[in-house]
């Protein structure tokens, strides 16, 4: 696998890694390169309703209602849409074949109404590394990589996304060992 461009893969948090921000999350990679790397945590529900957000922005009341996502301590204000199967529109970044995120206010109004994507998580806040850091951070075992998985990121419970991530790559995090010993 090629470090330096992962854009479309999930990061697993190593049960290690004590950052109360990634603590046991998965990160779906929007967008990898040598410049840094934008991410959307998929794993830790915010809010479990859109409409006091949209209350507060004053938006109209939402015909449909759905959580918001923590996507990460970058831009905590901003909210981002992560949404299948992609469409180019509202300004959106392709991040696999399935999959697109957009900052566009327009896309999240379309939801809102009931008129957008058939999958969709909307995060506020993005997670972000610069030029190498994530690179570091994956050769110093703080995650792991794993295949995109829509089921995994639109329709497993939330708080199952996690252990279900590690299985995905055959590993079962109650007998996860970090870093091998030194003998």
């Amino acid at each position: 696998m090629d470090l330096r461009n992962i854009t479309g893969k999930l990061l697993v948090a190593v049960p290690g890694l004590e950052d109360p921000n990634f603590r046991h999350s998965v990160v779906l990679v929007c967008e990898h390169s040598g410049v840094g790397a934008f991410g959307l945590v998929v794993n830790r529900v915010l809010m479990k309703s859109i409409r006091p957000l949209t209350e507060a922005l004053g938006m109209e009341s939402a015909a449909v209602d759905f959580p918001v996502y923590y996507g990460g301590p970058v831009k905590a204000d901003q909210g981002y849409l992560l949404f299948s199967p992609f469409e180019d529109r509202h300004g959106a970044i392709r991040i696999t074949d399935d999959l697109g995120v957009t900052a566009s206010k327009e896309a999240l109004l379309d939801i809102t109404r009931g008129k957008g994507p058939s999958r969709f998580i909307f995060t506020l806040g993005f997670s972000g590394w610069t030029a190498n850091q994530l690179e570091a951070e994956l050769m110093g075992d703080s995650w792991l990589v794993a295949p995109p998985d829509l089921r995994l990121i639109y329709s497993a419970p939330v708080a199952d996304r996690w252990r279900m991530a590690g299985q995905s790559i055959g590993v079962d995090f109650a007998r996860y060992v970090g870093s091998a010993g030194r003998a």
